[in-house]
């Protein structure tokens, strides 16, 4: 019997792909063990270091979201994700140094085995080698145990990496939701998403141009119909609509982050804040991951010879970004976290092509060569993370609240303490001047406390048993303290790098001993404390 002519005339539909093998048992527990051990390395002192003036923004404000429910988005402090993470874990565990950075660390250990979700794709030593470098390398290890939104985006944006060439591999009806979910986090998280979409919205277009690669991008995306994609809509919509809005009950929140965001930072571009040349971020990545960097080579290089479409994107991905990043006038050094993870990507794809070639006396070379770079990212990641996080001396620390913070805080809250045993009533003054409300609002956020500008010659208040003073609110109110006994202290440490002295002696001894090429600085302030309570 005949088929009817209108089903011979339509598209035969595309043949199944041949189902995956299983996952072997080790590799399995060999993804498990390392995420946990990411884990823990995470967690370990975490709340130990002195919060950077950021941190403790984000902190504080979470910890007003706990306390008293209020939260509206503003674009200065990025998106609101963040602030309701931290909330939670204050809600669970209690607010304390460590919670606040819990959710960063719980970010970047997510991105640990994300990897092994492209192993078809990249390789499986590629993405284990990947998994490593995201677990171990200094700069993801750095800002996992941040309170900053920038692991946030980092660990969204590899999910998205994962679900949209997931989806071109094998199309299917759910990833577009997730991909519409994923991508209102990340607008919900920062600002650069508007960047990161013009990265992958640009590279998508190009491959549409393209003969090769259009028929890669177009089937998958038809093969699944309308209605995933109206699903996708309405996950980005709903996403966006609940965070924007502190789960609808500000309903201007979404004009906000369609809008205010992006024309707050575009209005910021001219300012230039962090004061770093444009080539900041190659130097950065130079210092702390320059086996990725080399690595990352070797990986483009297999990569344009036998290219992908995920190959391509990581290239296009690391490059576009690097240019944009420098280009923009804002630059810190956790933004290099936006080129870095295709570069690691690309890395986990040079190691495996360096792994296959072991065989082969380039190849033990190489070998050779990797095994070193992989000894330094793990000194780098000690020195980075441990032995000098508060230290200027890193690249990856940038204006920073000093070692001393802490023991003042300590020094003020048993000033306050022994002022209650004794039944008096009694505060701490902060000097807002040069911004320096922060960390204070957060370590002081139980206590009684006065945010004056002291600079303008404020009165202390008669109850006043600690005050922290700038240098120059000293000078105004110095008059005031005669009361006290006072002390000063660094509060904020920078190193204002001379790029011009880059030479390679310079170079070999910060990279054998950390030492600076030139003198660090800093912001000093004063401990006043009530004699008789000293």
């Amino acid at each position: 019997m005949s088929r009817p002519r209108e089903e011979l005339l339509a598209p035969a539909p595309p043949a199944p792909r041949p189902r995956r093998a299983g996952w072997p048992r080790a590799e399995l527990l060999a993804y498990a063990l390392l995420t946990i051990a990411a884990l823990v390395v995470r967690l370990i002192a975490l709340g130990d270091r002195p919060f950077h003036h950021d941190e403790s923004q984000d902190a504080y404000f979470s910890w007003i979201f706990w306390t008293q429910g209020d939260y509206r988005y503003q674009p200065i402090l990025h998106g609101p994700f963040r602030f309701y993470l931290t909330a939670l874990a204050y809600a669970v565990f209690g607010d304390t140094d460590t919670t606040a950075r819990l959710a960063p660390a719980l970010m970047g250990t997510l991105m640990v085995p994300l990897p092994a979700l492209l192993r078809d794709q990249l390789g499986r030593v590629a993405a284990f080698a990947a998994a490593v470098a995201l677990a171990f390398g200094p700069t993801y290890l750095y800002f996992s145990r941040f309170a900053r939104e920038d692991i946030y985006v980092a660990c969204i944006t590899l999910a998205l990496i994962v679900a949209i060439f997931r989806f071109l591999d094998r199309p299917g009806p759910n990833l577009p939701a997730v991909i519409g979910g994923l991508l209102a986090l990340s607008f919900a998280t920062k600002e650069t998403t508007f960047i990161s979409v013009f990265v992958g919205g640009s590279f998508f277009l190009a491959a549409l141009a393209h003969p090769r690669w259009r028929r890669s991008v177009l089937e998958p995306v038809t093969a699944v119909g309308a209605g995933p994609w109206l699903g996708a809509l309405a996950a980005f919509a709903g996403v966006f609509t609940a965070l924007f809005t502190t789960f609808f009950t500000h309903p201007a929140g979404v004009w906000d982050g369609l809008h205010d965001g992006l024309a707050y930072w575009l209005g910021q571009q001219p300012v230039g804040r962090g004061g770093e040349p444009w080539y900041f971020y190659v130097v950065v990545l130079f210092a702390e991951e320059w086996p990725v960097l080399l690595l990352g080579a070797v990986g483009a290089v297999v990569s344009l010879r036998r290219p992908t479409l995920l190959r391509l994107f990581l290239i296009w991905s690391f490059v576009v970004s690097l240019a944009i990043y420098s280009w923009a006038g804002e630059k810190f050094s956790w933004l290099v976290m936006h080129p870095l993870l295709p570069l690691i990507l690309l890395a986990g794809i040079g190691v495996e092509a360096i792994w296959a070639a072991r065989h082969r006396p380039a190849g033990r070379v190489a070998l050779a060569a990797a095994a070193a770079g992989v000894v330094y990212l793990g000194v780098a990641s000690w020195w980075a993370n441990a032995e000098y996080g508060a230290d200027p001396r890193e690249f990856l620390v940038s204006t920073q609240s000093s070692v001393a913070v802490k023991g003042v805080r300590d020094e003020v809250e048993a000033a306050m303490a022994r002022a209650g045993r004794e039944g008096r009533a009694a505060r701490i003054v902060i000097d807002t001047a040069d911004g320096a409300t922060f960390p204070w609002a957060w370590y002081f956020r139980d206590l009684p406390v006065s945010y004056l500008d002291l600079t303008q010659g404020a009165a202390i208040p008669s109850d006043a048993d600690a005050v922290i003073a700038t240098e120059a609110g000293r000078a105004r109110v110095r008059s005031q303290l005669g009361g006290f006994a006072s002390r000063r202290f660094p509060f904020r440490v920078w190193w204002v790098r001379d790029y011009g002295a880059m030479s390679p002696g310079n170079w070999y001894r910060w990279f054998t001993r950390r030492e600076p090429w030139n003198e660090t600085g800093g912001l000093p302030e004063w401990l006043y404390l009530r004699r008789g309570n000293v």
